[in-house]
């Protein structure tokens, strides 16, 4: 038993000397702690559900979606994943591209992706009611006169923490927008001047999905993430596996404690896309100063644990 304790502290004080020689280019990149407290928050945008809503168009849940994930970009509080990564990424793993996932589903993906949350949108409403016209003459001038379009909009937001798939933010859209500003005409015999502005234009309706991606920005960049708790992320290396034993290049001394759970994951690439893939989760056993031992816990397909996987701390 004494030799065996002793083999086990005398691998685990020998794991730091091993982390240097094992994935190199790794270690200092991915052996750092990250607390992220008050941001940045690591997000990404799916196309947005319009099965409940019989005026959105298929447009509205791709140019939406796509606004808002440069307005949270420009923002000091998010990093955002690239929306044509997103897509590959929904493509490669057969999710589809309707927005109609599940919280879990939505989870995965972001696992997948190494985000922290996903924001998932719902279009309940989006019709145009056009604008009332009325004429009139008075000793031979004739004017009309046609209000702007509106749009009656209703978009709830929902943020998904891709670890525990619990929805930890809301958000939601429920305006009417004038779009576009109408036309006036008067005619005095041969003399007729008119103002028109076509509400329903491209350029309109661009204006109007633009007008309410930054609503939503504008709310998840506010009040909507204050309340979410802080997260410190952990992230390492599987530096040496044995038996049912995975041995990590964090310790102690970067805040590592006994029952610390970290998933397992694989950096892979498929043609153009590159992403994470999870293999399993292991727990933490026993730490030394700069290693711990894990037991494994759970694996996620046929692929074995093995020497230089990355780990990641889950919150």
């Amino acid at each position: 038993m004494k030799v065996d304790i002793l083999k086990r502290y005398c691998l685990l004080s020998l794991l730091a000397l091993v982390s240097c020689l094992v994935c190199a280019s790794q270690v200092w990149a991915q052996g750092a702690t990250e607390a992220n407290q008050s941001g940045p928050f690591s997000v990404a945008v799916l196309d947005f559900d319009r099965s409940q809503s019989s005026g959105a168009s298929s447009d509205a849940t791709r140019a939406i979606p796509n606004i808002l994930t440069t307005e949270l970009a420009n923002s000091d509080r998010f990093t955002v994943v690239e929306r044509e990564q997103l897509k590959a990424v929904m493509q490669e793993q057969n999710f589809g591209t309707s927005g109609r996932v599940s919280a879990e589903t939505a989870a995965r993906i972001g696992q997948i992706l190494g985000v922290e949350y996903l924001v998932m949108g719902n279009i309940t409403e989006l019709n145009i009611e056009r604008g009332k016209s009325r004429s009139g003459s008075f000793l031979g001038i004739s004017t009309s006169h046609k209000d702007p379009d509106r749009a009656k909009v209703s978009i709830e937001l929902k943020v998904v923490d891709s670890e525990s798939a619990r929805i930890v933010a809301t958000a939601s859209c429920r305006r009417s927008f004038d779009i576009g500003k109408g036309s006036d005409s008067t005619n005095i015999g041969i003399i007729r001047n008119t103002h028109t502005d076509n509400g329903t234009s491209d350029s309109a309706m661009a204006n109007l999905y633009y007008a309410i991606a930054q609503d939503l920005a504008d709310q998840l960049n506010t009040a909507r993430f204050k309340t979410l708790p802080p997260k410190v992320k952990y992230n390492g290396f599987v530096a040496h596996v044995e038996g049912d034993k995975a041995y990590i290049n964090l310790g102690s001394k970067q805040g590592i404690t006994q029952k610390l759970v970290f998933n397992v994951r694989r950096d892979e690439q498929k043609g153009t896309i590159k992403f994470k893939r999870t293999i399993g989760e292991i727990q933490v056993i026993n730490v030394d100063e700069e290693a711990s031992e894990c037991q494994i816990i759970k694996m996620e397909g046929p692929d074995k644990i093995k020497t230089g996987d990355l780990v990641e701390s889950k919150f």
